[in-house]
């Protein structure tokens, strides 16, 4: 891999456990794009509420939208674990709301109502993104860490900017709420 590219790690995302520990760790922002990550949020929970303790850390969450049935629609039938999506979802929803409540962070949460294409994970200077499959099966997912400067993070940063102008923001104590009203009657 060339670093003249941004490029510096490609790996399957199971092979960055250490590296997120170490991201996000120094990082003093950090924003997050993912269906629900729950073995993520599990393996770094500890990593995560440190950086969320720290003065002067900004954390800004990205998820699906539970209330856009036809999103969480797609969801499920794309992965083997799909008639869990939305509960996953929820439990997503749960867990940064309780981080806003004991730390005050996140801010808010943005719900995304497209199907995403990858999943980020960015730091200040740089981030890793993650591939989805084109298919249900279940396989080993390829990641790669980029540099914050570099083609692929002018497109993240592009990307982002475009996310918070088409997404909807809730407030994290909000998120019970969209929870609520997303459960078919």
């Amino acid at each position: 891999m060339s670093a003249s590219f941004g490029i510096l790690r490609v790996a399957p995302f199971a092979g960055f456990v250490q590296r997120f520990d170490d991201l996000i760790g120094s990082a003093t922002t950090m924003s997050l794009y993912f269906i629900h990550s729950r073995r993520w949020r599990e393996n770094h929970d500890s990593a995560i509420k440190a950086f969320v303790a720290r003065a002067g850390t900004t954390l800004e969450v990205f998820l699906p939208d539970l209330e856009n049935h036809e999103l969480m629609f797609s969801l499920g039938k794309h992965f083997e674990d799909g008639p869990l999506i939305p509960a996953l979802v929820g439990d997503a929803y749960r867990y940064f709301a309780r981080l806003a409540r004991d730390f005050g962070k996140p801010a808010h949460v943005w719900l995304f109502g497209r199907y995403p294409t990858y999943s980020f994970y960015k730091f200040d200077d740089g981030a890793v993104i993650a591939m989805y499959s084109n298919t249900a099966a279940k396989k080993e997912l390829p990641a790669f860490e980029i540099t914050s400067d570099c083609m692929l993070a002018e497109f993240l940063a592009a990307d982002i900017a475009d996310l918070q102008k088409e997404c909807r923001k809730r407030a994290p104590q909000d998120l019970e709420t969209v929870i609520a009203n997303a459960v078919p009657a």
